[in-house]
């Protein structure tokens, strides 16, 4: 691994380079120390687009120098910050971001452990956010009280297409946030929810939503507690839904 020292070196390197698109870092130990470096950089390199830091020890200070840095970089469409501890702090400082920032399209937190309280903050940061089309939120412990800002958001975003939310702890409550948002959505064309807490009653609040939205594509909903009843709301929706390419209902207990 190239540690806080190899990052420094590159970092530096960044500041001058007006060639490099992408830049993949994973499984380098990278700790605070080099990712202030490498936000420095990215305060004045105008070529890198995408920057893929997966597993490594950025932690929520790491995230919150990234953040700063994302307020004026105008070349980075996508970071990857995959299994970095950043927290509810730092998704808090990256959606904070998301309100200036108008380059970045793809974010992925995957199994940062932000919470309900950081899924609020970037939901509530997408009210405004003109660019993001991709956010990934899967396995931060998220539960229902962590979509209560969606519906809002969607009301008036219009660039998000996929929110990947895959084996977090969205109940029936939660379902019934993300079919509100769905109602009003016009951007969203892919939604996951594989293996979350959703049954009957969440899979019905889905349904209905399904047959007012126009343009989500792709539902997964697989590896839930969704019955009979529940796929026979969906069956009806679908008979009136005319967006939906792609349902997956797997692993459930339809019979």
């Amino acid at each position: 691994s190239i540690g806080d020292e190899g990052a420094n070196s590159l970092a530096q390197a960044l500041r001058v380079n007006t060639s490099l698109s992408s830049l993949e870092l994973s499984y380098n130990s990278i700790g605070v120390t080099g990712t202030n470096s490498l936000a420095q950089a990215l305060r004045v390199n105008t070529s890198l687009s995408s920057l893929n830091l997966f597993q490594n020890y950025i932690g929520a200070r790491g995230a919150i120098l990234l953040a700063e840095a994302l307020r004026v970089n105008s070349s980075l469409s996508s970071l990857n910050l995959v299994e970095n501890s950043i927290g509810a702090r730092g998704a808090t400082s990256l959606a904070q971001a998301l309100r200036v920032n108008t380059f970045l399209s793809s974010l992925n937190l995957y199994s940062n452990s932000i919470g309900d309280e950081g899924a609020n903050s970037l939901a509530e940061a997408l009210t405004v956010n003109t660019s993001l089309s991709s956010l990934c939120l899967m396995s931060n412990s998220i539960g229902d009280k962590g979509l209560k800002s969606l519906p809002e958001a969607l009301t008036v975003n219009t660039s998000l297409s996929s929110l990947d939310l895959r084996t977090n702890s969205i109940g029936d409550d939660g379902a019934y946030s993300l079919a509100k948002a769905l109602r009003v959505s016009t951007s969203l064309s892919s939604l996951n929810l594989y293996s979350n807490c959703i049954d009957e009653e969440g899979a019905d609040s889905l349904a209905q939503a399904l047959g007012e939205n126009n343009s989500l594509s792709s539902l997964d909903i697989s590896s839930n507690s969704i019955g009979e009843m529940g796929a026979d709301s969906l069956a009806q929706a679908l008979g009136v839904n005319t967006s939906l390419s792609s349902l997956d209902l797997s692993l459930n207990s339809i019979g």
